[in-house]
C-alpha cells in the first residue's frame, strides 16, 4: 500500500511538473548576485522639471558631464528628433517608429511604476531571462531599440549612447550598486482566473482610452513635434507602435502597467479590463519582430504570456497569449 502511495505521489509530481513547467526556483537562482541591501527611496534630482521631466540647466553646474546628461534627457523625451526618423543626421535614425522613451518610461523615465530609470544604473550588469546572459545597461538599451522602437542598435561607443548612459547615472545618484528602488519598474499583478477577452476589451478601449490614443489606436500627435515629443498620447497599434518583440505585446506585461497607470492621472481600471483591453490592443496590427521563438532559451524561466513556443508544459500558444494564467500556473 505505501509503495502504492508513492507511486501515485510521483505520477503526481510528473503530472504537475508538465503543467507548471516555470520554475520560480531556477528565476530566483538566476537573478541572484548575493547583493543584499535595503530598498533604496525613490528620489528624483532637484534639476528635473516634474511637470514635464525635462532638466533644469541653471541648477547644475557647466560641464560636459552636465551636456551629456542633457543631451540624454532630449534623446528619451524628444527620441525621434535625435535618434529617431526625423534626426537630421540620418545615419543617426536607430529608432523605426516616432514613439519616444518616454512613450513608456514617462517624463524620461522620472515616474515611479511607468518603468522609471532612477537607481536603474546600480542594477547591471544583470542576468535577462529572454536571452538567458548577463547583460549590460547598453545591451538593454538596444533590445528597446529593436523592439520597442522597431529599430537598429545604438552603437554602444556613440555620442547618444554614451549621453543615454549619462543621464541614466544622473538618475542613480545616491543609490547604492545592486540597490532595488521603491517605484522602479512595473507593479507586479494577480493572474486573471478566465482567458482575457479581445472583445471585452474593445468596449473598455472605447470607453476609457479611444479619447487620448485614438478611435484606430493612432494616437495624437503634438503640433509642435519640431521641438518635442512627436506624439502627445502614443500609438498603440499600427507602423509607428511598438512591434511583436516588446514587452507591451506580453499580456501580461501590458496589464500590469495598464492597471498602475490608466487612463492617465486616474488609473482606475480593474485587474480584468487591464487584461481585457490589453488582449484587445495586442490583437491589432502592428510590425512584427522576427525569430520570436529564439527568445527566453531556457524554458523554465519562460514567461506564461509568451505567445510563441516551444513551451515545457501542456498548454498551446492561443492559451498563452491570452491565458487562463491562474489555471495555467496554478497561483
Amino acid at each position: 500500500m505505501m509503495r502504492l502511495k508513492t507511486i501515485a505521489l510521483s505520477i503526481s509530481i510528473l503530472a504537475l511538473s508538465g503543467l507548471y513547467a516555470f520554475s520560480p526556483t531556477t528565476m530566483k537562482e538566476k537573478q541572484e548576485t548575493g547583493i543584499k541591501l535595503p530598498e533604496a527611496q525613490w528620489k528624483v534630482p532637484d534639476a528635473i522639471n516634474k511637470d514635464d521631466g525635462s532638466i533644469d540647466a541653471s541648477k547644475l553646474p557647466k560641464s560636459p558631464y552636465t551636456d551629456a546628461v542633457i543631451l540624454g534627457s532630449k534623446i528619451m523625451n524628444e527620441t525621434h528628433l535625435y535618434i529617431g526618423p526625423d534626426a537630421k543626421d540620418k545615419s543617426k535614425r536607430f529608432a523605426g517608429n516616432h514613439l519616444s522613451c518616454s512613450s513608456c518610461h514617462a517624463l524620461g523615465g522620472t515616474v515611479a511604476n511607468q518603468g522609471g530609470y532612477v537607481g536603474i544604473l546600480g542594477r547591471f550588469p544583470a542576468w535577462q531571462a529572454r536571452s538567458d546572459k548577463v547583460t549590460s545597461l547598453e545591451d538593454r538599451i538596444n533590445g528597446c531599440m529593436v523592439r520597442s522602437m522597431n529599430g537598429k542598435i545604438v552603437p554602444v561607443d556613440s555620442k547618444e549612447m554614451k549621453a543615454m548612459m549619462a543621464y541614466m547615472h544622473f538618475l542613480s545618484q545616491g543609490i547604492p550598486v545592486g540597490a532595488k528602488t521603491k517605484g522602479q519598474g512595473i507593479p507586479k499583478i494577480a493572474n486573471l482566473d478566465r482567458a482575457a477577452s479581445p472583445k471585452k476589451g474593445k468596449l473598455v478601449y472605447d470607453n476609457s482610452c479611444a479619447a487620448c490614443h485614438g478611435i484606430d489606436g493612432e494616437g495624437v500627435k503634438n503640433v509642435a513635434a519640431a521641438k518635442g515629443d512627436y506624439y502627445t498620447f502614443p500609438p498603440l497599434w499600427g507602423k509607428d507602435s511598438y512591434n511583436t518583440g516588446a514587452g507591451m505585446y506580453r499580456l501580461k506585461k501590458c496589464a500590469a502597467y495598464v492597471k498602475a497607470n490608466m487612463p492617465k492621472g486616474d488609473a482606475n481600471l480593474t485587474l480584468e479590463e487591464s487584461y481585457d483591453v490589453c488582449a484587445y490592443i495586442n490583437t491589432q496590427p502592428r510590425p512584427v519582430f522576427p525569430n520570436r521563438e529564439k527568445d527566453f532559451p531556457d524554458l523554465r524561466v519562460k514567461p506564461v504570456d509568451s505567445d510563441v513556443g516551444p513551451y515545457e508544459d501542456k498548454f498551446n500558444e492561443k492559451e498563452h497569449r491570452f491565458g487562463p494564467y491562474k489555471e495555467m500556473v496554478g497561483h
